[in-house]
């Protein structure tokens, strides 16, 4: 089902090497203006928009034309979090930590920034940073008493209020805190330091109870660079060089507009102005605000694989561990739509990440596969999410995935459930409604459970469970009425508002394929690099392995599409295609089982020919691909483990198609391809081993044929 994709006037589309930005968008596409070609527009359905997005050459940038965007452009070495290194990662995770924890315990004037005010409010700014970090005390896995805890020391005073005028400057963007350290070399400020700290000062003078206008702010700002002239000229040191008006009009247009508001205004007035999230808002477009969480199912579970549990003997299924999963859950506010829903055996940031990932993907197929009659189609571009303070959540792995797709993150305090009301109202809803169905529930406390037998009555594989949720979800949630939305279904209320409203773009596939991807090394190869029996190649890697001493390359790919990787030569990431065709939209699992089966089948036979594979994966059937789907969102998906184990375990990549290599296709005659051998002499003629004249002559010397790799 195709949606409305909304883009913004300052966004930026790059398509087969063509840079176009928006001009109209209405609900049947929009109008693309090409750059540096003013006049040349071309109009693109939401249709076309969307295949556009998906293909390998397309890239889309939100906000490209923006002045913050500009700003740090060419002043950092990435826009994206995920690709740097984990050191530095961790790093710019943790000085983003500071800055929000800051400005946090500055709204609720627990610290300001003067020397003096950091140094009391050190302690709760070390604790707040920990606790949105995951670190030290704070971890999600407390240490043994006695065993050594790591914490990160907090930076001076003006350190802290350096990082803090980049993120405000940088419109709270976190590229900001990146370190700038490829750019060594002179760093001087255009002024001295006293300059700028006294040309800080105009904020301060602005932000006053009485409210002064901007140009008294200014003026009282070049009166304090006047009278400090005067104390250096009486005491005989160098003058400050005075910055004119709109110098120091330009420095207060970058202060923080809430600190300003909440200055001259009070903070009751700027939280109602601003509309705070922590105070409600009144979401209004689909995909706007996405909150997001985990949850311990209430029922009892078996460890088991679909389909094993009924071929195993009694006393078998007597040892097998009973658990309870955890289930991760992202709901849309506006539609109370479930856009994303898998199981877990225990929380963790990689399928916490997985879960955030089928937010942007179509989700029919998998609810095909448990037999829904309803669509899963909900996904698209996410503005907001919101989380818990849970370890799976703050850690780098997820934070890092987040702000490397440029979605704001958001973590609540801890212990303020209706700071997440939509995601806590549906678990309980989700305990009152669905759990009840269940053999083996364990309730909610021990109280309600009583004396009930959930282990005995465990009897749901993680296959059956899956099925149940998905079936629960989109056949009867979506299409339930909904108390909130009036009495709305939430597949009615995304139809409405995604026709009113549209939906963010999803982000192109080479973005996600460096956000979700995890870092793979591979070898460069006359032919690209290999990965799951494919070989993949692109311009620069080519360029590499003829000119590059680096012979070792990174690569991230999709496990649901290995028609395509993304490959980093250098400090770039490019997109590479498969040399074997008709691998598009082929997932991995799909890979893996049709190459296992025809390796099985064909023993004597080393090497796999690309058209033979296609065939044995359209040979798969319905059930084994359904399997895979529901396989997908269990604690059973292919982990990367498995990928490496796999790729370690492949002696005989798969031949690229003979057309593409301008080679004659086989006969279908198994002798057709032959070579014949003609001995070089002719045999003698049959003599019987009686005779005399052959004991004469004595033994007859015959050609014996042998191969020889070097001939």
């Amino acid at each position: 089902m195709n949606t409305n994709i909304r883009f913004s006037k300052s966004d930026l589309i790059t398509a087969a090497g063509v840079a176009m930005r928006p001009l109209e968008i209405d609900d049947k596409g929009g109008l693309f203006e090409r750059l540096g070609q003013p006049g040349i527009t071309e109009r693109l359905s939401h249709e076309e928009l969307s295949n556009l997005l998906s293909r390998p050459d397309t890239s889309y940038v939100a906000g490209y034309f923006d002045r913050a965007v500009q700003d740090l452009r060419g002043r950092k070495p990435s826009d994206v979090i995920n690709i740097l290194a984990d050191p530095i990662r961790r790093l710019v995770i943790w000085r983003k930590a500071v800055c929000d924890a800051f400005l946090s315990l500055e709204a609720s004037e627990k610290i300001n920034r003067t020397h003096e005010g950091y140094l009391r409010g050190s302690a709760q700014l070390a604790a707040e940073v920990e606790r949105r970090v995951g670190e030290g005390m704070s971890a999600g896995k407390l240490p043994r008493p006695g065993a050594d805890v790591v914490t990160r020391q907090l930076p001076g005073s003006r350190t802290a209020f350096e990082w803090m005028r980049e993120y405000e400057r940088a419109g709270y963007s976190v590229v900001a805190l990146i370190p700038e350290t490829h750019r060594c070399g002179n760093r001087s400020l255009r002024w001295s330091y006293h300059t700028e700290a006294l040309m800080n000062q105009v904020i301060e003078i602005y932000a006053d109870t009485q409210r002064p206008t901007k140009a008294l702010a200014v003026a009282g700002t070049r009166r304090l660079f006047f009278r400090e002239n005067e104390r250096r000229l009486a005491a005989g040191a160098a003058q400050l060089v005075v910055p004119s008006a709109s110098s120091i009009d330009r420095r207060l247009s970058l202060a923080d507009p809430y600190y300003v508001y909440a200055k001259r205004h009070g903070t009751a007035a700027a939280n109602a102005r601003f509309t705070l999230y922590e105070n409600g808002v009144d979401v209004q477009q689909p995909l706007e605000r996405v909150e997001m969480d985990e949850n311990r199912l209430d029922v009892i579970s078996l460890l088991t694989l679909s389909g094993i549990w009924d071929h195993l003997p009694p006393e078998r299924q007597e040892r097998f561990e009973s658990g309870r999963r955890w289930l991760y859950v992202a709901i849309d506010c506006a539609t109370r739509c479930i856009l994303s829903m898998r199981l877990a055996e225990t929380p963790n940031a990689g399928d916490a990440v997985r879960a955030l990932r089928e937010i942007f993907i179509d989700k029919t197929p998998m609810a095909r596969a448990a037999g829904c009659e309803s669509t899963w189609h909900h996904h698209g571009g996410v503005q907001a999410i919101v989380t818990d303070q849970g370890t799976a959540f703050t850690s780098d792995d997820f934070q890092g995935t987040v702000l490397s797709l440029g979605i704001t993150a958001l973590l609540p305090p801890a212990g303020k459930p209706w700071l997440r009301a939509h995601i806590e109202t549906f678990f309980r809803t989700f305990g009152h409604k669905l759990m009840p169905l269940l053999v083996g529930r364990t309730f909610f406390d021990m109280i309600q459970r009583g004396d009930y037998p959930s282990e005995k009555l465990a009897c749901l594989c993680d296959a059956d469970l899956i099925t149940i949720l998905l079936t629960y979800v989109v056949d009867i949630y979506h299409n339930e009425g909904h108390g909130s939305l009036g009495g709305e279904s939430p597949n009615q209320a995304w139809a409405r508002l995604v026709a009113k409203h549209g939906t963010p773009p999803v982000p192109d596939g080479l973005t996600l394929r460096r956000a979700f991807g995890r870092p793979l090394q591979r070898t460069l190869r006359g032919d690209g690099v290999l990965f799951s029996g494919l070989s993949y190649n692109c311009g620069a890697l080519r360029e590499a392995f003829l000119h590059s001493p680096q012979r070792s390359v990174e690569i991230r790919a999709d496990l649901r599409d290995i028609g395509w990787i993304a490959v980093k030569v250098g400090a770039t990431w490019h997109p590479a295609l498969a040399n074997q065709g008709g691998f598009d939209g082929v997932s991995y699992d799909l890979m893996q089982e049709a190459t296992r089966t025809l390796r099985i089948k064909n023993r004597r036979e080393a090497e796999l020919d690309a058209p033979k594979v296609r065939r044995g994966i359209e040979r798969i059937s319905d059930t084994t691909r359904q399997a895979f789907e529901l396989q997908e969102l269990t604690p059973f998906h292919t982990k990367d483990v498995d990928v490496e184990r796999n790729q370690a375990a492949l002696h005989y990549p798969v031949r690229s198609d003979a057309e593409r290599l301008g080679n004659r296709a086989a006969s279908a005659d198994p002798l057709a391809d032959g070579m014949q051998i003609t001995p070089s002499t002719p045999m003698p003629p049959y003599m019987p081993k009686d005779e005399p004249e052959q004991q004469a002559q004595g033994r007859v010397r015959r050609n014996r044929w042998r191969f020889d790799d070097d001939q």
